[in-house]
């Protein structure tokens, strides 16, 4: 019984291993098998049946055998035909296989890469029109991705920037990759500073096919080198002024105390008293310009004390604005942060920046002060570390500054004005320094002018 079972389950796969023989001998060699065991097969069946084997028999059975042998090879030729055909289609669906899962997977880094990059990533094609990019480039721009798609890629850099990237992508083209500072242009309208790096895509054959690049934020970074550049420049300003602030100062002292002795003790001859009363005034003046000069010198730094800073706000403010046609609005929080400093500096500052907007708005016009708390976090404003401040802004809606002239309007000597002298700002940025805060301005022609101040609160 055990054996019955065995030969039921080995005859299916003897058949199949004499199949698999039979369509893998020569066509050639089995045809000749066959006929020779054709007529062998004949002629034992002649001896058997007749006793005897004819020639026309052995004929008739090798012409019967030659059909029969056409026949199996021609279906033995069909099967090998479909084997192969099975092998090659087979080898090719798994080479395709492995070509989908490797490009698949190589498709999901590629996009895991291009997500991961904490900077705008983009691909261009040979004109210059996007066609990929990554999710930082849709939050940076504020544009969405069916706004992004198509479009030429000069359109998000500042017009007076494209010359200057069409120069970027032409090198990139024929040196194969260049990097620009270049103005991104987002949606809202506001202009970015970005480090854009590209280069050109090439296939295996050498064809130009596109390009691919990278932009990294570095408005914050160029604020920072401003202000150590700005800083650089008052440190040897200072150095500078602070000897000639105390020798002036002494001489100034001297003079002004013989003009008082002389004013004192001169008879009643008006036209002395009065040049005398004159020079007094003119020293005084002087005098007042060695204090301006050492409050950014090394011999100016603060004096300070705990103090709110709400009624120096008003105090200095109004009386800046006393003999002017400009009026004054204050929005000052009444639980404001106590604040270190030298009141009669911070004061000045007041003073000058309420001067300046005065001058802003030659008619009437009127001035916005606002002062509240607010929690500044690391990074958010270079080079204020993170912490409580006391915010200052001051806001006039007179001539405005040009952003060409903007970052300039704290360095020494500059002045938009025929008179001015190019100090008051200058000074005005070193007292806020010297108190370990940071001063910044906005501003747009014919719109006005708004200037920040932030100084340290107490804990």
């Amino acid at each position: 019984m055990n054996e019955e079972i065995m030969n039921k389950r080995h005859s299916p796969r003897l058949g199949l291993r004499l199949f698999n023989t039979l369509t893998n001998v020569n066509l050639w060699h089995f045809l000749w098998i066959s006929i020779v065991l054709s007529e062998v097969l004949t002629a034992l069946m002649g001896l058997l049946l007749k006793g005897s084997v004819t020639y026309d028999y052995l004929v008739t059975g090798g012409v019967v055998s030659l059909i029969v042998a056409g026949i199996v090879i021609f279906f033995l030729k069909m099967t090998m035909q479909v084997r192969l055909d099975n092998k090659i289609l087979r080898a090719e669906v798994e080479r395709q296989r492995e070509t989908t899962e490797g490009l698949s997977h190589a498709l999901d880094f590629q996009s895991l890469l291009m997500e991961t990059i904490p900077d705008l990533l983009y691909v261009l094609n040979p004109a210059g029109t996007l066609i990929k990019w990554n999710r930082i480039a849709e939050v940076t721009t504020g544009y969405s991705g069916d706004e992004l798609a198509g479009k030429d890629a000069l359109t998000f850099v500042a017009e007076e920037d494209r010359d200057e990237a069409s120069a970027g992508l032409e090198e990139a083209y024929a040196k194969g990759r260049a990097s620009r500072e270049l103005r991104l242009l987002t949606k809202d309208g506001k202009k970015v500073v970005h480090l854009f790096s590209g280069a050109s895509i090439r296939d295996t054959t050498g064809r130009f096919v596109g390009f691919v690049g990278i932009a990294r934020d570095i408005s914050k970074l160029k604020k920072m080198e401003e202000e150590m550049h700005r800083a650089q420049k008052l440190e040897s300003l200072g150095i500078l002024a602070s000897g000639i602030a105390h020798d002036f100062n002494y001489l100034l002292s001297s003079i002004i105390e013989n003009i008082h002795l002389a004013v004192i003790n001169v008879d009643q001859r008006g036209i002395l008293r009065e040049a005398l009363q004159k020079a007094q005034k003119a020293s005084a003046r002087a005098k007042d310009l060695t204090r301006q000069l050492l409050a950014f010198s090394q011999g100016g730094f603060p004096v300070k004390r705990l103090t709110s800073l709400a009624g120096i706000i008003r105090e200095y403010a109004d009386l800046a604005i006393r003999d002017s046609n400009v009026g004054c609005a204050y929005n000052i929080a009444t639980d404001l942060y106590t604040v270190e400093i030298d009141e009669e500096q911070i004061g000045r500052v007041i003073n000058t920046i309420v001067l300046n907007s005065i001058e802003a708005m030659p008619g009437l016009g009127m001035i916005t002060i606002t002062a509240d708390n607010i929690e500044v976090s690391a990074g958010d404003l270079p080079p204020l570390p993170e912490g409580r401040y006391v915010k200052v802004s001051i806001a006039d809606r007179g001539t405005g500054i040009s952003q060409e002239l903007l970052h300039k309007i704290f360095d020494p000597y500059f002045t938009t004005k025929q008179s001015g002298r190019g100090l008051g700002l200058t000074i005005t940025y070193a007292i806020i320094r010297n108190h370990d805060g940071h001063i910044r301005v906005e501003s747009e022609p014919e719109k006005g002018t708004v200037f920040h101040i932030y100084l340290p609160a107490c804990r």
